[in-house]
């Protein structure tokens, strides 16, 4: 009986086998998962963040859109109401998208409607769809209209 194999235990062989194949595959998956969503909701945060400073503060100085150079760009107007952007600072943004460089947003499409059309675009085209998209209601001196940051 020396040197023979018996069936059973090369059955509970392959089936061992089989096991540690189908738990390793099946976590890579997951963790493939897991990455992806986590780098959706950090640029998802990143977004948030960036929108809400466009639309809640004048910008860094609070007349950039007077000047050549502005640290920080944003597009508050100076009143007492939130989310309501000066019509001069989009304009302003307008003629010069790169002063959104300043926030190291990557792939981005950064769009202004007022009640009518698109006022501003900022960004790029793409094809593809986006990775994260935030929105902001907000008023453009007396009109409403909304500004949606995408990011890819």
């Amino acid at each position: 009986m020396r040197g023979q194999i018996k069936v059973e235990f090369v059955f509970a062989m392959v089936v061992f086998s089989t096991i540690v194949f189908f738990i390793a595959s099946q976590t890579n998956v997951l963790f493939t998962g897991i990455l992806t969503d986590s780098r959706n909701d950090i640029l998802k945060a990143k977004g948030i963040a960036v929108l809400d400073y466009l639309v809640t503060s004048p910008g860094d100085p609070p007349n950039w859109e007077n000047l050549t150079t502005a640290n920080r760009v944003g597009l508050a107007a100076p009143s007492l109401l939130p989310y309501t952007l000066s019509k001069a600072k989009v304009n302003a943004l307008q003629t010069n998208c790169t002063n959104l460089d300043v926030f190291d947003l990557g792939g981005y499409r950064l769009t202004i409607y007022d009640d009518k059309s698109q006022i501003l675009f900022c960004g790029f085209r793409s094809l593809e769809s986006p990775t994260a998209v935030v929105i902001r209601y907000v008023s453009i001196e007396d009109i409403e209209g909304n500004v949606t940051l995408e990011m890819y």
